[in-house]
């Protein structure tokens, strides 16, 4: 048998692949859209004492770190002024 070639493989009639009757094709769900996250990241640097005691505030509240630094961010703003409420609330 001659050895098959590009030209053969092109020109060839496969008949067409059999598709189980069986089958049952399940539509995708949608993913719900994402919420589009406003708000800044950064970074701080904390003395060792400092992050160990906000984290024994936080784990005390059961909350985050973060939360933590939000919510007394927001009341130093407010002592002095600029009273700044986060949306972490509507999150």
């Amino acid at each position: 048998m001659a050895k098959r070639t590009l030209q053969d493989a092109v020109t060839r009639k496969d008949p067409p692949p059999v598709m189980a009757t069986h089958a049952v094709v399940q539509p995708v769900p949608e993913r719900p859209a994402k919420k589009l996250d406003t708000r800044i990241a950064t970074s701080v640097r904390l003395p060792p004492p400092v992050m160990e005691g906000l984290k024994v505030l936080a784990v005390r509240q059961r909350v985050r770190v973060n939360d933590v630094l939000i919510a007394a961010a927001e009341q130093y703003l407010a002592a002095h002024g600029m009273p700044v409420k986060s949306d972490q609330e509507a999150a």
